[in-house]
């Protein structure tokens, strides 16, 4: 189970609160032959001031500053039965994005706001301390459960991980990638998770996922097409996104010597691209010495490593993670011919009674636009750093200010309008300051 309570502070507690009831089993048990219903929830509320190299783009010109803010929701029950198994539901439902018309309706008109709930994470979960635990449904498997090393326990919450806040109203063009392990690519889909026991500090489990689909989604699909979420090959494939038979394990130790806590983990993940069935052509290489040319007709199958690994000692934490493999950003797979991907992220924290100070920066190379002969640099380069101050007012109240700066390098790729071969906007920047309050429950 995923512990977010790092230090036993109040201003971890914010977003803890609501981390827990989505991503875990009840932190206490409920007592033999009875159930616990609950429905936590956070509301975040902010002001932010934007600067970016798309903030001024062939005569649309943004105001610097705004207001974003998001609602989730997270209703579920613990119970567990007279002789000790523990079961229960957890979810996650979150208002739904939308792009904004210049007519007073939708999202942003005078007809009233957001249009609906959804349902971004849901799952059973079944088990008992001893032998482990057993989870089904829609949400995150060990890749992010049984790893460390990334943190969203101050800011919004959110920082460049484009899961909401100041980090996602930023220009896209400029926003930089990384390739983080909290990644709505990967925890909306329905899967199959096992997390053992802890035995001496050390926790491992697996995750598997025949198809990238969440709840009802392509289960009303016509045969011959690829609207089935169980498609498994078809004619020119399905894209370099769209996944199979993913499977990922993770093992992790969490020990103390003294006063220093400290943490490790070992993640692999691989997965497989939809099949080509009639070998449509997908990509053309051609030689630059013969002129010989190659028709490629598959994406290569993703393979990734995860390490990562915390130290704690007096308020103070500081965690790293690295990833590297066949990928491209976003958990897409490679074209041939295109480079494996690294990404490293340090993060530092300090918790003093109400007030967390933390800090964090990433790395991110990748293949990113370039194919052979498109006139595109071979690597992306993306970094980004956040600061951020949060005060707790109360465990369900608090306050926080928050500074990001992104910086996106791809020579030959215009990062603004998406042409390759040229030299245009080439380098992108984006840098955010964002004031904001956040409630729990």
């Amino acid at each position: 189970m995923r512990t977010y309570l790092l230090a036993a502070v109040g201003s971890l507690g914010l977003i803890a609160i609501a981390m827990n009831a989505a991503s875990a089993q009840a932190l206490k048990p409920p007592a033999p032959g009875t159930v616990e219903v609950h429905l936590n929830g956070t509301l975040d509320v902010q002001l932010d001031a934007i600067g970016s190299s798309a903030n001024n783009v062939n005569g649309y010109k943004l105001n610097p500053v705004g207001i974003v803010g998001f609602l989730r929701l997270y209703p579920g029950f613990d119970g567990m039965t007279e002789n000790g198994i523990e079961y229960g539901v957890a979810a996650e439902l979150r208002d739904s994005a939308s792009t904004i018309s210049n007519t007073n309706t939708g999202i942003s008109g005078n007809s009233g706001s957001n249009s609906s709930l959804y349902i971004r994470r849901a799952y059973l979960y079944v088990g008992t301390r001893e032998l482990g635990l057993l989870r089904a449904g829609q949400q995150n498997s060990v890749w992010w459960l049984l790893t460390t090393g990334e943190y969203y326990n101050y800011g919004d919450g959110n920082e460049w991980d484009l899961d909401g806040g100041v980090g996602n109203a930023v220009p896209n063009q400029t926003i930089p990638r990384g390739l983080f392990s909290w990644a709505g690519a990967l925890y909306t889909t329905n899967k199959l998770v096992y997390l053992s026991p802890n035995i001496d500090g050390f926790q491992a489990g697996f995750g598997y996922e025949p198809n990238s689909n969440g709840f009802k989604e392509g289960i009303n699909c016509t045969g011959g097409t690829s609207s089935c979420a169980t498609l498994a090959s078809a004619p020119g494939g399905a894209g370099n996104f769209r996944r199979k038979n993913t499977v990922d394990a993770a093992i992790e130790y969490t020990g103390a010597f003294r006063d220093i806590g400290f943490k490790g983990s070992v993640a692999y993940l691989l997965s497989s691209p939809i099949g080509n069935s009639d070998g449509t052509p997908i990509e053309t290489i051609v030689s630059p010495d013969t002129g010989i040319q190659v028709y490629e007709t598959s994406f290569k199958q993703m393979g990734i490593t995860q390490i990562s690994g915390q130290i704690t000692y007096a308020g103070f934490l500081l965690g790293a993670n690295v990833k590297m493999g066949q990928v491209n950003n976003g958990y897409s797979f490679l074209y041939p011919g295109q480079r494996d991907l690294l990404f490293y992220e340090v993060t530092g924290e300090y918790n003093i009674g109400p007030i967390t100070l933390a800090a964090q920066y990433f790395n991110d190379q990748a293949a990113g636009a370039y194919l052979p002969q498109n006139g595109v640099a071979r690597t992306e380069t993306d970094y980004g750093l956040d600061v951020a101050a949060n005060y707790a007012l109360s465990r369900h109240f608090g306050v926080y200010v928050t500074y990001l700066y992104g910086h996106r390098h791809e020579l030959g790729y215009d990062f603004i309008t998406g042409v390759t071969g040229i030299s245009v906007n080439n380098n992108v920047r984006a840098q955010a300051i964002s004031v904001g309050a956040k409630m729990t429950w």
